[in-house]
Parts: C-alpha cells; sequence; structure tokens
C-alpha cells in the first residue's frame, strides 16, 4: 500500500492521538482516519436517508391531498 505524508496541525495530531487512545486501542493513526471518515459518511448518508424520507411523507401528504379534491369534484361534477 502506498503512503504519504500529510501536513496537520500539532493540535489536531494530538487530538488524533488522544481519540485512538481513548476510542480505538493500539491501532494506526491510518486506521484511526479512516474510522472516523467512515463514521462521517455514514452520518451523512443517514442525514440524507431522513431528509429523503421527510419528503417522501410529503408527497404522499399532498397525493392524498389531491386525492380528497379529486373526490370533491367529481361530486360537484355528477350534481
Amino acid at each position: 500500500m502506498a503512503t504519504t505524508t500529510i501536513r496537520v496541525n500539532t493540535a489536531t495530531r494530538d487530538r488524533l492521538m488522544r481519540a485512538r487512545a481513548q476510542d480505538f486501542g493500539e491501532v494506526s493513526i491510518d486506521e484511526v482516519i479512516t474510522r472516523l471518515l467512515d463514521e462521517h459518511a455514514d452520518q451523512v448518508l443517514r442525514a440524507r436517508m431522513r431528509a429523503d424520507a421527510e419528503h417522501a411523507r410529503g408527497n404522499v401528504e399532498d397525493l392524498a391531498e389531491v386525492r380528497r379534491i379529486q373526490v370533491e369534484m367529481d361530486e360537484i361534477s355528477a350534481w
């Protein structure tokens, strides 16, 4: 696997080291970053799914209103 060096602020490096010690055990910093990125991607996906579900609920409510109006219009037309 190819590797590279990235420059980060010393405080950021220290936060990564603390996070590793507190939450990840003795895995490499690469693994810590990978897991954090995976967690972030999961949070983004879940937020999108919630937004999509909310949008779908709104569409269902709109469709129900359209159907209700169609029924009323049909009743009026029947007179």
